[in-house]
């Protein structure tokens, strides 16, 4: 699980926004909603995502020794086109179904299953909003249209590809075995 790196007091207040409160629930079924902003993914080093806008349901069905957190992700964030580097808006969806069990000591027992102490009084989701996200992001980000793509870069990409091709040169660390290729056909 990724977590948050609190640096600043400001990073600190966002942090609180996303604790849940699991001692003072009742046994029941409870909602929260939560709007993700480009000042939450600030918190995370290194994120790829660095503005959006996305909401997000959580539905906590608490019982005596377990707590089910299903979580709805719908929303947009902005990416870097894999194509032309410039920025594009991604719209996610996602859902998602955690598992937190009381035990002795905090634990991960899988991908949807955390044990937490007994004794633990809330719980921070603000890890798990952020992976789900994450996750939510296809493999291949680029703008759905290429007509939107910065034509310039698309060009170059394709100048500079036609001109490595049409290079005939080789190189002189590679031409050693091209001779030794060529004795070995004859």
């Amino acid at each position: 699980m990724l977590s948050l790196q609190p640096d600043f007091g400001d990073i600190m207040s966002i942090k609180n926004d996303y604790i849940l409160p699991i001692a003072g629930l009742s046994v029941g079924y409870h909602d929260f909603t939560y709007q993700i902003d480009d000042k939450f993914f600030d918190n995370f080093d290194f994120s790829e995502v660095k503005k959006g806008s996305v909401n997000v349901d959580l539905n906590v069905e608490k019982h005596e020794r377990e707590l089910i957190l299903t979580f709805k992700f719908e929303g947009n964030v902005y990416l870097a086109c894999d194509r032309c580097n410039d920025e594009y808006e991604q719209p996610i969806e996602n859902e998602a179904v955690i598992y937190l069990r009381y035990g002795n000591s905090y634990e991960e027992e899988s991908d949807d299953v955390i044990v937490i102490p007994a004794e633990e009084g809330e719980f921070d989701i603000s890890s798990l909003i952020y992976e789900y996200i994450i996750l939510s992001l296809p493999i291949h980000r680029v703008h759905q249209d290429v007509s939107q793509c910065n034509q310039e870069v698309i060009d170059y990409l394709e100048r500079t590809d036609d001109a490595e091709v049409d290079n005939d040169e080789i190189d002189p660390r590679w031409k050693c075995l091209e001779e030794l290729k060529d004795k070995k056909d004859n």
